[in-house]
């Protein structure tokens, strides 16, 4: 329904286009009066109106930017087809009421299209609604210029060129004023122009990356048509240069990204500065050189000037050249200032989002993300179909990298934008390192209170489970042979038998609980001790041959971390049991070696397996235990037997940590 809406508007448009320049190529009248009677003018800014709304109406028919431009050519159109009647009228010799009729609707229409439907539309843009409720008191200002400036081309006094009467709303007019008439009109035009102007310069800066791709389209086509004024352009020329204005907004909704719009703006803003600036500089040199040599400035003179402006302004293009860019580009052209901007960030502990924020705002670009071992850990912006890679120089990070994506209607990045990156990607790699050992701190911490609330739990069922039994038939045993000892002191004698032996279960299920938290010989003897108790009780195979088991240790140990002793007890004993239980061997060593860590290596002379050898759970939990330590475990087959070894950093400078229950 919308799409044939469009098409019907766009067709009215063109029709009443039509009409009009055709009654007026009817009447024999020459183009140059159709220039001056503006119907060349609104022929124009209709068709270019209405041609724009169409595509913005069909694609995207909630946004009421197409709408109010296809409102715009209409009301362009009405003037266009009124002007066409008038030249009829007056060569068929109509009544003066309805020929002042005709002039009166030809001038109300095309104001509003030029005054109050474009610069709506220019608010709107490009998302079809106020950037924010405070805009409204913005909208409702525009709307009143625009019937302010309505009112003043209605009462105009003066008729078209083509001839013809005034309009009926000419006893509106205010005289004092009609002798500036033809300056109101062209403040009237541009003055508005340039609070939009304006109102693009503060969204585009407060807007994200597609917005502001969107508004250098509208800044472009304002500052197209916004130079002529000052140097003497006609209304009706300007008039036709604002057409600019909806092939922007058509193209800024419906294709951004076209091309690099970004450098096109740069460039037409630092020549737009240069020229008015060289211009500006040059007159008034001239004036000047002139009222003090009295008239007498010759042509060599002002040639003189000339080079000397154009001299001066040199180093002022590249001061203007760097100042557009970094409102355009960001800091790219300034390493040390996006490198300051990045250590200020970094100052006040911000994430891995917070840098790359400052890194997609030092160098406008949409697309920024950081990727560890092929995986995104962190990302902002949105990716478009171009991204650049840039690795992290920090050996500590497994395949750091950062990614960034191209600016729209870029194939890559430029020179300056890679030298930035390789500035930023030295403290990005730290902060990256940083985040992730924190992280890994924190997943640590979370492995150490689960398993802390793990190893609780596994107490409360044993104590629940296996002493709680135990005791409480200690208890009722007790009761019994109290009653049966002195009518059954026989079988009270017996009940104090089982009593006994429910005791001494009772102290061996303790006695299992105080080993599977810390075994009493590394507080009693140390280490060395430990390990060869356990050894004495693995060294009794149930059947077969008798396994003999090597200590290699230094005489005396250093004091080692409570966490490091448990953890090599843990690992030698576990790497003992398999051997007993699993080889063949008849000998097994266990060496012991001490520098800045603890090393350990269980070696047995089992032979190579028989059977694919794979890991199972008392392997992988001497992994876990090694890993906590920030240290590593390894197992593997030999050609003389298995072979598991071990090394755990000693971090002397750290209190011995004890486990808490």
């Amino acid at each position: 329904m919308t799409t044939w809406l469009a098409w019907g508007f766009f067709a009215v448009v063109a029709g009443a286009v039509g009409v009009g320049t055709g009654l007026w190529a009817h009447c024999g009248l020459s183009y140059q009066l159709a220039v001056d009677s503006f119907l060349v003018t609104d022929a124009v800014l209709a068709l270019v109106f209405a041609g724009c709304g169409v595509p913005v109406a069909w694609r995207r028919p909630g946004n009421p930017v197409g709408w109010l431009l296809l409102g715009g050519g209409a009301a362009h159109a009405g003037t266009v087809a009124a002007l066409g009647l008038l030249a009829l009228g007056l060569g068929e010799g109509w009544a003066e009421p309805t020929l002042r009729a005709l002039v009166t609707v030809a001038l109300a229409c095309w104001p509003l299209g030029l005054r109050l439907f474009i610069p709506l539309a220019l608010l709107l843009f490009p998302t079809g609604r106020l950037p924010a409720p405070h805009w409204r008191p913005v909208a409702w200002g525009t709307a009143a210029a625009g019937v302010l400036f309505w009112m003043w081309c209605v009462t105009t006094p003066h008729p078209y060129a083509v001839g013809g009467p005034v309009g009926y709303l000419r006893v509106l007019s205010w005289p004092p004023l009609e002798p500036h008439r033809t300056q109101i009109d062209l403040a009237g035009i541009f003055v508005p122009m340039l609070v939009d102007l304006a109102a693009l310069v503060l969204r585009y800066r407060s807007g994200g990356e597609r917005l502001r791709r969107q508004l250098l389209w509208l800044m472009l086509a304002v500052l197209c048509a916004l130079p002529w004024w000052p140097l003497g352009m006609s209304a009706a020329g300007l008039q036709v240069l604002v057409v600019t204005q909806p092939l922007a907004m058509a193209v800024g909704i419906l294709r951004p990204e076209l091309f690099d719009i970004e450098w096109v703006v740069s460039r037409a803003l630092l020549y737009l500065a240069l020229s008015l600036g060289v211009i500006g500089v040059y007159t008034g040199v001239v004036l000047f050189v002139d009222r003090v040599l009295l008239g007498s400035f010759h042509l060599g003179g002002a040639a003189l000037v000339a080079v000397g402006v154009a001299v001066a302004f040199h180093p002022v293009r590249g001061v203007l050249q760097r100042l557009i860019d970094r409102l355009l580009y960001g800091d790219r052209g300034d390493p040390v200032r996006a490198l300051d901007r990045l250590g200020a960030r970094l100052r006040t502990e911000a994430g891995l989002d917070g840098l790359l924020l400052v890194v997609r705002d030092a160098l406008r670009l949409p697309y920024a993300a950081f990727r560890l071992g092929g995986r995104a850990v962190a990302a902002s912006g949105t990716a478009g179909s171009g991204c650049v890679v840039v690795p992290l120089p920090d050996p500590g990070t497994d395949q750091a990298e950062l990614v960034v994506g191209t600016r729209r209607g870029q194939a890559r990045l430029g020179a300056e934008d890679l030298r930035t990156l390789k500035v930023l990607v030295v403290p990005l790699a730290v902060a990256v390192r940083a985040t992730v050992l924190s992280e890994e701190l924190r997943a640590s911490r979370e492995r150490l209170v689960s398993a802390r609330e793990e190893e609780r739990r596994r107490l409360r069922r044993d104590l629940h489970d296996g002493l709680g039994p135990t005791l409480t038939g200690l208890a009722f045993t007790a009761d019994a042979a109290r009653n049966l000892v002195r009518a059954e002191p026989a079988s009270a004698e017996h009940l104090l038998d089982q009593l006994r032996g429910h005791a001494t279960g009772a102290i061996e299920e303790i006695r299992r609980l105080v080993e599977g938290l810390r075994p009493p010989a590394l507080d009693e003897s140390g280490l060395v001790v430990a390990l060869t108790r356990q050894a004495e009780r693995l060294s009794h195979r149930v059947a077969g041959a008798p396994l003999a088991i090597t200590i290699d240790a230094p005489a005396a140990l250093p004091r080692l971390p409570a966490a490091v002793e448990v953890a090599a007890y843990r690992i030698a004993a576990e790497a003992l049991t398999n051997a007993a239980r699993h080889s063949h061997a008849d000998h097994a060593l266990v060496r012991l070696r001490v520098d800045d860590s603890l090393r350990l290596d269980v070696t047995d002379n089992g032979g190579p397996p028989t059977t694919p050898w794979r890991p199972g759970v008392g392997l992988t939990t001497m992994a876990e235990r090694a890993a906590e330590l920030a240290g590593w475990c390894r197992a593997e087959p030999g050609p003389e037997g298995g072979r598991v070894s071990a090394e755990l950093p000693l971090r002397r400078d750290v209190p011995d940590a004890q486990t808490q229950l």
